[in-house]
């Protein structure tokens, strides 16, 4: 299989896990979700493991393990919860604007340089957030705003997982990652827990094996192609997103989510394209992480 049908495929099995997330909204509390969606990716995780013959003394650096864990358990909640109140096509939309919080948190925490062009890219890119966001209605009740305040978390726990994978095995770091949000998660255990049915089980259980499924994908296409050149087949989430939310939801897209949606699109399609004119590492892909 060429990268480009890895990439593809990984950006599939990501919305395909969102989906069972989505169906799951009404029946499984949100806690129960999180920690499911990691118990379940950590056998296929452990299976890598032997395969491969990995060693966990090989990991190192412990205390970016956790404050990736830390970041990403934050942001795969507030994911997950705009799951249930957002349209997939415009969650997916706004998780892209990780881009931009990764590009201005690098800055900062890598010491990287981002000149003028990006940050233009930067600001037309938060405009197309805010026409999206739509801040002309109670903004406390905006639900839209989950999937930004996610990005901003999962922006740190990519700055976590940059530095990890210097001297980290990427298998490793996800069985870290996930072993680490499964036992974080049961933080939030409490009387409303469920017991569930067989489909909800089989959803459960569906939202980890895709979830592990597409992480392998993804580092199987960046095994194969460079990362600048594979990153604009992100966007077919958004494909697969409106067809999946019109057939199975009945979701409608607003005029406001294409018009922000096209400003994003171009405003990250134009960080890839500077990325990969001046050779650097493209920050999306390795943004998707649970």
């Amino acid at each position: 299989m060429s990268a480009f049908l890895f990439k593809s495929l990984s950006v599939l099995f990501f919305v395909l896990m969102g989906t069972c997330i989505k169906l799951l909204a009404d029946r499984i509390p949100l806690f129960e979700v999180v920690f499911f969606r990691n118990f379940f990716a950590l056998f296929p995780v452990l299976f890598m493991l032997w395969k491969y013959n990995l060693k966990l003394s090989e990991i190192n650096q412990y205390h970016l393990h956790l404050m990736r864990a830390a970041f990403g358990i934050c942001a795969m909640t507030l994911f997950f919860l705009s799951l249930r109140h957002v349209h997939l096509v415009e969650m997916q939309t706004l998780s892209f604007s990780s881009v931009f919080f990764i590009s201005i948190l690098s800055v900062f925490f890598l010491h990287e340089v981002i000149g003028k062009k990006r940050i233009i890219a930067i600001m037309f890119g938060f405009i197309g957030v805010v026409i999206i966001l739509n801040p002309s209605t109670s903004i406390f009740s905006n639900y839209s705003l989950l999937p930004l305040i996610a990005s901003l978390f999962l922006s740190f726990a990519v700055i976590c997982l940059k530095k990890i994978l210097i001297t980290n095995n990427n298998f490793l770091s996800i069985f870290i990652f996930t072993l680490f949000c499964s036992i974080m998660s049961l933080a939030f255990f409490n009387s409303s827990w469920v017991i569930p049915n067989t489909s909800d089980l089989i959803l459960l259980a569906l939202t980890g094996i895709f979830g592990f499924i597409a992480q392998v994908f993804l580092t199987k296409s960046y095994q194969l192609a460079d990362a600048s050149l594979l990153a604009p087949f992100e966007f077919s989430s958004l494909f697969w997103s409106y067809f999946i939310g019109y057939f199975l939801f009945n979701e409608v897209v607003s005029l406001r989510v294409y018009i922000g949606g096209l400003l994003v699109v171009l405003s990250v399609s134009y960080i890839f394209y500077r990325e990969r004119t001046l050779k650097k590492r493209v920050v999306l892909g390795i943004n998707k992480q649970f």
